[in-house]
């Protein structure tokens, strides 16, 4: 095979997202930004204060039945020609409740197949979809929600599959604009593996997060922390680095922070910003970061209409285009939300 189908066959088993320190889990595609919004805050949201149409995908707690009849497209157009992009739905059920619907799929494209003799055997394409369904439930002022995954990857002749559970809580301040929530990601398990000698595990998550406004202030600011099921998360090879860039104490536990903030110009149209530290760190280049790690974006409402554009930065090379356009079908199709 050639060159770039090692390639590709590396960023399924690594996921990209975490770089040096994957290679273990399999489904990594999973921690992509689930929307715009969550990458231009840093890539890792699991609390919000505002209602999101597509936020399930990122806790199922944030599910809410405000957003009966909404849909949402999503799309990234990632290096190399790989492509990741997302659909999600949201409806509120007389004898269910609200419920929403998403599909992601990453394409990592077509690619050209050789025997051992560097004959053209065919071409082959690549590529890995989660199918979700989600269900949310509110007691007072705490939310619970789960989500429903059936994941599928494939590369050449080889697949897997898994089925995953996220489940998610989310405390919501009755007067104040703060929430906080909580995600358990991708409980399950594999129903089948690459080979019988495979050894994948899961990319199971324990993620933590808060996002308030304060009175008076335009700004609107998100704090996730996650990967806290692992302890440590930092690379260092002491035969390919100097002792000097070894992580330390603080380094490492930054690098399980994720921050995001606001710029609330109206209702209809904001600013973000986002950091995520990790990122930064394994995605740099050995003499340059550029500026890996930081993206920013924003978000208008037309009417009906809600679209948002990020531009994330996962290299030095530059970043990528995030685009979200979610549609409130009750206006478009002048239909009455169920109660």
């Amino acid at each position: 095979m050639k060159k770039s189908v090692f390639i590709i066959f590396l960023l399924i088993n690594t996921g990209f997202l975490y770089a040096q320190i994957g290679g273990k889990r399999v489904f990594e595609f999973l921690n992509m930004p689930v929307n715009a919004r969550t990458a231009a805050l840093g890539g890792v949201v699991v609390s919000a204060t505002e209602n999101d149409a597509t936020m399930f995908l990122s806790n199922p707690a944030l599910l809410d039945s405000e957003n009966h009849n909404y849909l949402s497209v999503s799309y990234l157009g990632f290096y190399a020609d790989i492509q990741y992009s997302s659909f999600t739905y949201t409806r509120k059920f007389t004898k269910f409740g609200i419920m929403g619907f998403g599909v992601q799929r990453m394409s990592y494209g077509e690619f050209e197949s050789y025997d051992a003799s560097g004959n053209s055997v065919g071409k082959f394409d690549a590529g890995e979809t989660a199918v979700t369904v989600s269900n949310s439930h509110k007691v007072g002022p705490f939310s619970m929600g789960v989500n429903l995954k059936f994941v599928q990857s494939s590369i050449y002749t080889y697949s897997a599959s898994g089925l995953f559970l996220d489940l998610g809580g989310l405390y919501r301040h009755p007067e104040k604009e703060l929430t906080i929530g909580l995600n358990m990601k991708s409980l399950g398990v594999l129903l089948s593996d690459y080979t019988d000698s495979s050894n994948g595990t899961l990319p199971f998550d324990v993620q933590a997060g808060i996002t308030f406004k304060p009175e008076h202030m335009p700004f609107r600011f998100t704090f996730t922390a996650y990967n806290l099921n692992r302890d440590n998360v930092a690379y260092f090879d002491e035969n390919l680095s100097n002792e000097d860039d070894k992580p330390g104490q603080v380094d490492k536990i930054f690098r399980h922070i994720n921050i995001g903030t606001e710029l609330i110009l109206g209702k209809n149209f904001n600013i973000r910003l986002g950091y995520n530290h990790l990122l930064r760190k394994e995605l740099r280049l050995t003499n340059t970061s550029g500026g890996a790690g930081f993206n920013f974006g924003f978000m208008v409402r037309i009417k009906a209409f809600e679209l948002a554009y990020t531009n994330a930065t996962y290299h030095a090379s530059g970043g990528r285009s995030f685009l979200t356009i979610t549609s409130n079908l009750n206006r478009v199709l002048k239909k009455k939300t169920i109660e």
